[in-house]
């Protein structure tokens, strides 16, 4: 009796051991992936955010720009890909008075795997599901970190040195008057040398879709190990994107 004892609080010890290791599992092996609820598609939902761009030139003063900008969802199409794109119709103005005048289309759509924007017949990978911190990507998607734009004149290769990568996942976050629970930071590119400057950033909230955009693309001729950026820049621009207002 008491060797079968002994047997029995072992085998018991054993399923407590078992169950609680599997308990301790079932969190985060049963918890859905809420990732693309980051990038939220809806016809009639509506971004307003406004822009702060600094442009840089050589021999000239900064010139600095402020917009409201009007993102709104209108309609829907299938691509060459047979996914659903969503058409995005974008408005500006330079003051809050004014009316919103109509500037471009863009359109974005939502996979399985990842979120895309396109804009000016570029296509980027905004965002890969499922979140996963400092995971890296192409999110230039099928266009050459060699691409020039011609920005004031300027010829820029804007998209050189991009590596996107996530920072912050599943963070707390305030924009303005906003507080946001859950928000994810994604750098696009974010680099650094003497001649030039390449940085992009985005903030995605839960539920809102992007809150903060950050971009620095500046240049420079001559290398110069105390270069100050933007200060030093001779082509290029900044640009800063936040959110005020949302459906």
């Amino acid at each position: 009796m008491q060797i079968k004892s002994i047997i029995f609080m072992s085998l018991g010890l054993c399923l407590l051991l078992v169950v609680a290791c599997k308990d301790s599992q079932t969190p985060l092996d049963l918890a859905p992936d809420t990732s693309q609820e980051y990038f939220p598609l809806e016809i009639g939902k509506y971004l307003i955010y406004t822009v702060d761009s600094v442009f840089y030139r050589e021999n000239a003063e900064p010139d600095t720009v402020r917009l409201m900008v009007r993102e709104e969802f209108t309609d829907t199409l299938r691509d060459n890909e047979g996914d659903l794109l969503y058409r995005v119709e974008r408005s500006t103005k330079a003051e809050p008075t004014d009316p919103w005048e109509f500037s471009q289309v863009l359109a974005m759509k939502r996979t399985n795997t990842q979120a895309e924007r396109i804009e000016n017949n570029q296509r980027f990978i905004s965002l890969t599901f499922p979140f996963r911190r400092n995971e890296t990507w192409n999110g230039i998607g099928f266009n050459s970190d060699s691409l020039l734009v011609t920005v004031r004149g300027e010829v820029i290769e804007i998209y050189k040195d991009w590596e996107s990568q996530y920072d912050e996942i599943f963070v707390s976050q305030t924009v303005n008057t906003f507080l946001f629970d859950s928000t994810v930071t994604v750098f696009h590119a974010n680099s650094n040398n003497f001649i030039e400057r390449r940085f992009n950033k985005e903030v995605y909230a839960k539920g809102v879709g992007l809150v903060v955009k950050e971009m620095s693309i500046l240049d420079s001729q001559l290398s110069n190990a105390e270069r100050v950026w933007p200060d030093d820049a001779e082509k290029g621009f900044t640009l800063r994107q936040t959110l005020i207002e949302h459906n």
